[in-house]
């Protein structure tokens, strides 16, 4: 029978900070990038940049029937846009908690580390209930 080694708490911290902080800085560009590439015109973005100032006062359902802007996950149809590369960050940086953790299942798959996987599985769990809007 094969066993493996435990982890090292150390160790696991220091694999979660470096997805996380290379999930960040990828976020952070993409944001970066979209933006420029947005106002620069160096993309095509989803709404003029010149009609945003009229629309940002509308309240929300008007907003969305002038500009004719793309709700929920069809977004991702204008993710070449300027401002859907933009966006493309903010998904970025808020699925990467669950990429980190993702690691940290890898790694105790590995070690068999029982009750730490299912807690890493939890926090999976939480954090997607979450941003799916679901509540508990």
């Amino acid at each position: 029978m094969v066993t493996s080694t435990p982890s090292t708490p150390i160790d696991e911290h220091q694999e979660y900070a470096t997805v996380l902080t290379w999930g960040n800085r990828l976020g952070l560009l993409l944001l970066v990038l979209g933006f420029v590439s947005y106002v620069t015109g160096l993309l095509p973005g989803t709404l003029p940049l010149n009609e945003l100032p009229q629309l940002w006062s509308l309240p929300l359902p008007e907003f969305l029937a002038q500009s004719q802007a793309p709700q929920g996950w069809n977004w991702l149809t204008v993710a070449g846009n300027g401002d859907g590369l933009a966006m493309m960050g903010i998904l970025t940086l808020g699925c990467i908690t669950v990429v980190s953790y993702s690691f940290l299942v890898v790694r105790f798959l590995r070690t068999r580390e029982t009750l730490r996987l299912w807690m890493a599985l939890g926090e999976i769990a939480v954090t997607v209930v979450a941003a799916l809007g679901w509540g508990l």
